[in-house]
């Protein structure tokens, strides 16, 4: 009996500690540019080392990487030669160093 009582305790007590538990911020940006995809890539590229992004890997699918305690992602898109989409996407555990890092990102590309 007393094995059943403190298994009982141990999964409350580790559901309340799940429950505590808040999943990350996530905030996303689209934006339409008047420059080429490559323009894109080069200027958020520039952006987020000025920013301190740390980790950086770039790839087919964006620019990943970390700034401070956030994730963040960049991807450029084609829409013809002379224009592309920025996409952005920056997640963490502070709602106004999350929006704070988006938004920085956001301005530094136009």
């Amino acid at each position: 009996m007393l094995n059943k009582a403190v298994l009982v305790f141990l999964f409350l007590l580790s559901g309340s500690a799940i429950a505590e538990e808040k999943p990350p911020e996530l905030w996303s940006w689209f934006k339409d540019l008047n420059k080429s995809k490559e323009a894109c890539e080069i200027q958020s590229s520039y952006a987020l080392q000025v920013l301190g992004l740390e980790n950086q890997v770039e790839n087919e699918y964006g620019i990943y990487g970390n700034v401070k305690s956030n994730r963040v992602v960049v991807k450029c898109i084609e829409i013809s030669p002379n224009q592309s989409k920025l996409m952005v996407a920056v997640a963490g555990y502070n709602r106004d160093s999350v929006e704070l890092v988006r938004n920085k990102i956001i301005d530094s590309i136009q």
